[in-house]
């Protein structure tokens, strides 16, 4: 950063612009809901399993988890139509650029209370008008604030998104109080927390747990491995929804949510659909705890020159996406933030009476989404491995 950064260089340069991408909030559970512990921020590069994307079209990465939120997206839109007014070209870094060019994301898949995104120049005020909106808009979350280069080098612009959505489980699942068995894409198992539908303890709730639970496919395979499986963890939510998805590895997270969208469809084409959509009392549900704090820079777009005709002496310092992500047996709970800142240098009857185990003991999708046909979804994650998951340590607490 300090080579791209130098007052020769800045000199030079002249004009400059900071673009904030994409700063999500997603908040999936009421306010009681969210955990009070903050989790320590861990570095990417520690992190050898897990991999965060800018786009759906990105190659899911092997062997490794894969995250994506729409903020990053949401606020290269506005860079792009506010501040350069054509596609972003970035040398060196054409097919990245070119991705998210092309893959605007349509602003009607989230409720137009639950995000903010604005651009203009720092000269202008625009960092005095973000903060101004976010305090009013959102008043329990954190104002955004920028650090000196964006008030000390000449001709700034920024380009900045919010994002910020509750959902809550209708009623808080039950802690899984054993190991919990996750096995990777390579084969290795390690034992995590986990909660479930199910309980062996008298409950007047445990109707209602399991009532709030929409199957929306269940493939029976040829064996307890391959079987596959997507459940609505809370049927009721509006106006979102929390998918999770047992399913075959697909190339890219935008695959794997159409593969999902198109499995969901045909399950309602089975004959015994009003039966196998809800979970049974001889059925069982088990899902791991996800949580992760983790800070990702796009090494690909840093350092690199605008290649626009008119933005030709602009260089990207910064591309920055920060996710706080927690799936536990309350709800969902994503918080984030992305910063870009450029320097202008089918089902058998005989199986109907058989239980389903529906354990998310393999890789599976987790996918937040507007809850309406063919929506986009604004959060996907692929979940290869449990780096990323609650090691079990002999105690869970409910």
């Amino acid at each position: 950063m300090a080579r791209l950064c130098n007052s020769q260089r800045l000199m030079r340069i002249g004009v400059l612009v900071g673009v904030l991408v994409g700063v999500l909030a997603l908040s999936l559970l009421p306010v009681a809901c969210r955990p009070t512990k903050s989790r320590p921020d861990v570095d990417p590069k520690s992190l050898a399993q897990t991999a965060v994307v800018a786009t759906l079209d990105c190659p899911l990465p092997e062997h490794r988890n894969a995250i994506w939120c729409s903020t990053f997206q949401m606020a290269w839109d506005k860079f792009r139509q506010d501040i350069i007014g054509e596609p972003v070209q970035v040398l060196g870094a054409e097919e990245l650029a070119n991705r998210l060019n092309g893959a605007p994301f349509p602003a009607g898949n989230i409720e137009e209370k639950s995000y903010y995104a604005a651009a203009g120049f720092v000269k202008s005020g625009i960092i005095e008008q973000i903060q101004k909106d976010m305090r009013q808009r959102f008043p329990s979350e954190p104002v955004p604030t920028f650090d000196s280069r964006y008030t000390t080098l000449p001709d700034v612009a920024l380009a900045y998104a919010y994002l910020n959505v509750d959902v809550g489980f209708d009623y808080p699942y039950y802690a899984y109080l054993r190991q919990f068995d996750f096995q990777d894409s390579g084969g290795s198992r390690t034992g995590v927390t986990a909660f479930c539908a199910q309980t062996s303890v008298s409950s007047g709730d445990y109707a209602r747990v399991r009532d709030q639970v929409e199957v929306l496919y269940y493939d029976y395979g040829s064996s307890p491995e391959t079987v596959q499986f997507a459940v609505d963890l809370s049927k009721q939510t509006q106006p979102y929804q929390v998918i999770l998805a047992r399913m075959t590895r697909c190339n890219t997270l935008g695959e794997a949510a159409k593969a999902l969208r198109e499995k969901i469809a045909g399950f309602k084409n089975d004959p015994n659909y009003e039966l196998l959509r809800k979970l049974r009392p001889i059925d069982t549900l088990m899902v791991p705890d996800v949580a992760y704090k983790v800070t990702h820079r796009f090494e690909d777009l840093l350092g690199k020159h605008l290649g626009n005709p008119k933005w030709r002496d602009t260089f990207i310092f910064e591309a920055l996406q920060q996710i706080d992500f927690t799936l536990s047996r309350k709800g969902v709970v994503v918080k984030s933030s992305a910063r870009v800142a450029a320097a202008l240098s089918a089902v058998p009857i005989s199986k109907l009476e058989e239980p389903r185990h529906l354990h998310f003991d393999r890789p599976f999708l987790i996918c937040v989404q507007k809850r309406e046909p063919d929506a986009t979804p604004f959060f996907l994650m692929w979940v290869d491995n449990a780096e990323l998951m609650t090691k079990y340590s002999g105690q869970n607490s409910p």
